[in-house]
Formats: C-alpha cells, structure tokens, sequence
C-alpha cells in the first residue's frame, strides 16, 4: 500500500514467469502507469533512464530513424529508441479493459517479458519489458506516488525513478533533522547503510558517523566495542580504549545488524539510550554522550516476539524506514549500474541480451551489493568485449548471504577413488545434447527457460551447449 506520509510501502508482485493471462487484473481508481525506460544493453554507462506516461494508448515501440537521435524520445504515439536492434516498428503498449498489454509486431527479435519471449503479455506492475537491446519498467502506482517518481528524487549517490525510495528519500528529508532515532530494515545489500549516511547528512550533526557492524563482534567483546574499557579492566586490556558510542559523540552512530546482540547486551545498549550516559568497563565515572541512534537489521523484529527486547525496539523505532529489494526497483537498474560500473573505474561496458536477461531479470538476492559484484567481476572478465553470461559470476545466494553454486574443493582425505565417483557424479548431472536440443526447442531457444526445465542455470547451460557444439539460433522463434 503506498501513502504520502511517513509510513513504508510494500506494493504487490506478480511471480517471475507469468504469462499475462496469469497475472491479476490491475486495480482500477485514481492511479498512473508509467513507463521507464531502464538501460540500453549496448553502453551500461548511459544513464539515461526516463519516465513516459502512459496517458494515451496504444503506444508503439520502435527504432529511431536517425543515429543521432536522442536515446529515447515519445512523439504522440510512438516511442522511438536509438537502437539497431530495434525493428521500425517492435512493440505496441495497448490497453484491454483496464488491463495493460504489450504485444509482438512481428519484430525479428522478439519481445522478451521478465526475460522469457512473449506474443502478447499482460504487464503485471514491475515487469521488464525488452525491445531490441533496450530495457523497460512497467509501473501502475497511485496518482501521488506516479507525481513524486515525476519529479524525481535522490537518495545518497544516485537518483531513483522508484516510488518506494523517492517516498524514502521525501521522508529522510523530514525526518533527518530531527533527533528521532531510526529502525532501518530491508534485506542483505540493499543499502542500509546508504540510508543511515543520508540522515546523518541532513541531521546537521557536527561529529562523525560511526558504524558498529553487530555480526562482526563476539558477544564477548560487546562491552568493551560499544563502552570502551579502562586500562587493566580485564586480562589484556593493557591500554585504555574510547568506547564506539563515545566516538559517535555529537554525530551518528549506526547500529547494524542489531538483531545479532543477545538479550543482555540489549539490556545494557537500553540504558545507555535512556540516561545518554556511557561508563567504560572498569571506570565509574559515566560519560554524557549526545548521539543520534540508528538501527539496522535484515530481520523482521516486528514479527519475532521474544527474539528483541520490545523496550528497546520502541525506543529505536522512533522511524521505521523500510528498503525495498532489488528486484522491486528494476528501473532504478540502470542508473545503479552505471554509478557502480563508473564508480569501479570502468569507462566502458556492454552486455549481450541472453546475460541481461539472466542478470537484469534474476532474483539477485543479494541485491545491489550483489550486482555491484556480478557487475564488476563480468566487465574485468569481459575486458574490451561484450559481457557475456560466461562471464557472470553464480548469482544465487544461500540463506547467509553468500553465493551458491561455486564449486567446493574435496577435502583432504578424500580418497582419489571417490573423488573420481564424484566427480563421474557430476558430470552425470550434464544432460545429453538431444536433452538440450529438446529444451531449447520448447524454449524458442530462450535459454534461461530452457534451463529452468532441465533443473540447472542459465550459466551452467550455456557451459553445457558450448562444449556441445549446439548451435541455438535453429531454436530461437
């Protein structure tokens, strides 16, 4: 539900896949679609993202006429798009009822929906839509929210044509000057600590902004990271040492992945917010400190009773501020690729459609930290040529937040005997080339579809058809 105030948003997904005829009408009322146009597959440096409205339909997709045409420009009807693999008329956005379609013109390569080709597709709100090598967002928000992604909005680094961060961002804005202490939740990579680095530089604080990371500190070591200890407070605290919070004195100190503190600790981090006092282990004399609280966590506090002391989640919640994940901001992809790319020192990059569509329309569970990686990793591997999908790296993540599917090392006392059975295991798992060439056959030589009905990856199956010998264009429709 979205709202104007200081109060998250969480709109509704389709699931990845969908066809059109699967998907949910879209809710009626005061509300706006919009078009983004996210990236052009052929310069991931552009950023050149834009929004259309979609006030007047059918609305037709095609290739500018001129190359010296701007990237992306709407005249009346018609939506033109500097790019050669467009055909001159691609696409056309037309509307059923109240329900929004796209629909194939018979272009030579096709219109992919959420990285699979589709005739026609009923647009569900956050679908990305391909034409040629250029990338759209479909949106359906309420009129308000449609009216701030318009007039477009910043949060830390980069701007956002998302509704959800630019109602963030508006909030940040209010909020930051005050001293309400702020709850920040959102998954692994999201950009936490972005957020609390923007309140922290519309708080107008004088001192600096200090981050205690919870999930790298034993419970141990608790008390002497946060309050700091005096000389000989315990065994080998041969000299003093100035406490976290006291360093955070007069500015910010961000608390992340507070979740991970025992309910001791709680109780202890409790008392030094309400009193705004600090003693050092082995000292007696307090310390007044003036810190603006933030807390971060990838956990639900709100709905684990017992897990987080409800105390002190009141008082850290004085704003809950909640990041959506990636894949709930598709059109803001191509503006994080460009600053992360740009921000690496890369001057140029490109992508081929098939690794787009793996990357762009992937989970990417962990979110922007996670295509920062993918993004970087590919453009060193790829050099001077195209990203390929050889090039990305595993882009599945396990429950902790570390990448799944990269390949473990025997342990030592393995015998050679089965580490040979196991590797023969392995490659039992390659399916046959009449196994491939059925799969992409159904697929219309889409190969993450074609991956998805063998049980592997895109990546892994693109290993697979190359040391084949499989030609896929005879399969691509």
């Amino acid at each position: 539900m979205y709202d104007d105030g200081l109060v998250s948003i969480e709109p509704g997904s389709v699931a990845p896949g969908a066809t059109w005829e699967d998907a949910p009408a879209a809710t009626g009322g005061d509300h706006t679609d919009l078009l983004v146009y996210v990236l052009d597959y052929d310069d991931l440096l552009a950023d050149e993202a834009a929004v259309f409205v979609l006030d007047r339909l059918p609305l037709t997709i095609g290739r500018a006429a001129a190359d010296d045409a701007p990237r992306v420009a709407r005249d009346g009807d018609l939506l033109r798009v500097r790019d050669r693999w467009a055909s001159g008329q691609h696409a056309v956005i037309e509307a059923r009822g109240d329900a929004v379609v796209v629909r194939d013109l018979g272009a030579r390569n096709g219109v992919h929906v959420d990285g699979r080709r589709v005739s026609e597709h009923r647009l569900a709100p956050g679908a990305v839509v391909e034409v040629g090598h250029s990338l759209f967002d479909y949106q359906r928000l309420p009129a308000a929210a449609a009216a701030r992604v318009l007039r477009g909005a910043r949060l830390g680094p980069t701007r956002t044509l998302n509704a959800e961060v630019a109602a963030l961002a508006d909030a940040i804005e209010r909020i930051a000057p005050t001293r309400e202490p702020v709850l920040i939740l959102g998954e692994t990579g999201t950009g936490k600590e972005v957020v609390a680095a923007a309140i922290h530089r519309g708080s107008g604080r004088s001192g600096p902004c200090v981050t205690i990371d919870c999930g790298a500190i034993p419970e141990s070591l608790f008390g002497a990271t946060f309050f700091g200890h005096r000389r000989g407070a315990f065994t080998g605290a041969a000299d003093p040492r100035t406490g976290e919070i006291a360093r955070a004195d007069g500015g910010t100190l961000l608390i992340d992945e507070i979740a991970n503190t025992s309910l001791a600790s709680q109780a202890a981090l409790l008392r030094v917010i309400e009193d705004g006092r600090v003693t050092p282990l082995g000292s007696t004399d307090a310390l007044e400190v003036d810190v603006r609280w933030i807390a971060a966590t990838h956990h639900d506090l709100f709905g684990k009773p017992g897990a987080f002391r409800p105390d002190l989640l009141a008082r850290l919640a004085g704003y809950v501020a909640r990041l959506p994940p990636l894949r709930a901001r598709r059109e803001d992809l191509g503006i994080l690729a460009a600053y992360l790319l740009r921000e690496a020192g890369v001057t140029r990059a490109a992508i081929t459609a098939p690794a787009a569509r793996v990357l762009f329309a992937g989970e990417l569970p962990g979110n922007v930290r996670q295509l920062r990686q993918a993004l970087r990793s590919a453009a060193v591997l790829a050099g001077e040529a195209t990203i390929d999908l050889a090039h990305l790296p595993p882009l599945t993540m396990t429950s902790d937040g570390e990448p799944d599917g990269v390949p473990v090392a025997p342990a030592a006392a393995t015998s050679t005997a089965a580490t040979a059975a196991a590797n023969d295991g392995a490659r039992r798992g390659q399916p046959t080339a009449d196994e491939m060439i059925a799969a992409l056959a159904d697929s219309g030589g889409n190969v993450v579809r074609a991956a998805e009905s063998l049980g592997t990856s895109a990546r892994q199956l693109y290993r697979w058809i190359e040391r084949s010998g499989i030609d896929l264009e005879p399969y691509r429709r």
